[in-house]
């Protein structure tokens, strides 16, 4: 897995456990399906996270250049990621790929193996999901979605 640097932490990570922003035409948008153009500036994601970074300026510090940083920049991370969640798991429903919610799945062998995520943010539960690329990298993005935005 590639590994990349929180602009905020200095960590490194690997890139799916981080928040991917791309600048689009000298702003700064979230890219949760990393389809933006250029390298990308990367956070490690937290609930203050984003903000934390806006009022320090390290987007622009970490891009070199100045930026346009929307001001509400941590609410629209956090609309793109539950729409792109909330997407993939549509998309995995659509191929059959959610065997069942977890709480029924318990003990039936046709689920045994599964990948099995919380999809609490989503208001969905547990769900048991086939194992494919597709449903790895929706587990992915549902625990980086609790991440940044934690249940009340």
């Amino acid at each position: 897995m590639p590994q990349r640097r929180c602009l905020l932490t200095g960590q490194r990570a690997e890139a799916e456990t981080l928040l991917r922003f791309g600048v689009v035409a000298g702003s700064v948008e979230p890219d949760p399906a990393h389809r933006l153009p250029g390298r990308g500036l990367w956070l490690v994601p937290g609930p203050d996270a984003v903000a934390t970074a806006v009022a320090r300026g390290m987007f622009a510090r970490a891009a070199k250049r100045k930026l346009l940083v929307p001001a509400d920049l941590p609410a629209r991370s956090v609309d793109a990621w539950m729409a792109h969640v909330a997407g993939q798991v549509k998309k995995a429903r659509q191929a059959g790929l959610v065997l069942a919610e977890a709480a029924a799945a318990e003990g039936d062998p046709e689920t045994d193996g599964a990948l099995s995520c919380d999809a609490a943010v989503l208001g969905l539960g547990r769900l048991a999901l086939k194992r494919t690329p597709l449903t790895r990298r929706a587990v992915a993005d549902l625990a980086l979605l609790a991440r940044l935005r934690p249940l009340p």
